[in-house]
């Protein structure tokens, strides 16, 4: 009788268990656009990135050649059902080192997450692929995740009262951006890795702060990526903005970036994506 109850009440008191199996998403994996990348280290790296992704839900690569072939009957479950979200990315060589783009599509909401990097070895890019996997998705295991945060007063809690004294001073910035220094009367400058400088106005508005690039587009605000891809979003993209809300005692500011991001293979743009949103955060650094 105990062995017949215990599927039972399985079932009827940890109903979210079924539920958090059953939802795990699909990732499709698309193999990376390369540029004078060897055959070897590119397969290294779609290996560590698929890895790192079947943390978040089960991945999907069509073009893996150990599975069984389809219409054989024995390929995994989630082969049969539409991707929750699709990677892809690229590797090319640069002067500069390897530059890496990420990117990650949510087929739901049609929003397109990405990130490129540069990395002089490939060393280095495999040592931080996990957390460019990890800093770009966000499927909702990461918002359940952020409940929880916010349960026990982690990152996810409730934003702070926002005013110009709490956020005048210097912030360091995402990746790209070296230092951000904000000052009362609605006025910045953030200094960029390449060099460039950028004027920044900001407002508060509803306990948010909403930063604006107040310069002109330089290919200097979009490196590393390629020169002719940069120069083209100079000409065409929208201005960045930032919505930010104030967290950790005054200590850091999240949000999101919104700005014009590009799809790129090898040297060339295939598309722009305007509007498009990144979770961001800035941390202060003492005076």
């Amino acid at each position: 009788m105990k062995k017949r109850l215990a599927p039972l009440l399985t079932a009827f008191f940890f109903p979210f268990l079924m539920y958090s199996q059953e939802a795990k998403p699909v990732i499709r994996f698309s193999p990376f656009y390369t540029k004078g990348i060897g055959i070897e280290e590119i397969r290294f790296v779609e290996s560590l990135v698929q890895s790192y992704l079947s943390d978040f839900g089960e991945v999907v690569n069509y073009f893996d050649n150990s599975l069984p072939p389809a219409g054989s009957g024995d390929l995994p479950a989630a082969w049969t059902r539409a991707p929750d979200y699709v990677a892809s990315g690229s590797i090319y060589l640069e002067t500069d080192g390897r530059i890496f783009t990420l990117e990650i599509h949510d087929t739901m909401t049609g929003k397109t997450v990405s990130s490129t990097t540069v990395h002089r070895t490939a060393s280095d890019l495999a040592l931080k692929a996990r957390s460019l996997v990890e800093s770009i998705f966000t499927p909702p295991v990461q918002t359940a995740k952020a409940q929880d945060e916010a349960d026990t007063g982690g990152p996810g809690a409730d934003p702070e009262p926002i005013t110009e004294k709490d956020i005048a001073g210097t912030w360091r910035g995402e990746s790209g951006i070296e230092m951000i220094r904000l000052q009362q009367g609605g006025r910045g400058v953030a200094f960029f890795s390449s060099g460039a400088q950028m004027n920044l106005t900001y407002t508060i508005e509803n306990n948010m702060l909403k930063v604006r690039q107040n310069s002109p587009n330089t290919e200097r605000f979009y490196y590393p990526l390629p020169y002719g891809v940069a120069k083209q979003l100079t000409a065409e993209a929208d201005p960045m903005t930032w919505e930010l809300y104030l967290y950790s005692g005054g200590t850091h500011l999240r949000g999101v970036k919104i700005s014009t991001e590009a799809k790129v293979e090898g040297n060339l743009l295939v598309d722009l994506l305007p509007d498009s949103s990144r979770e961001t955060e800035w941390t202060k650094t003492p005076r």
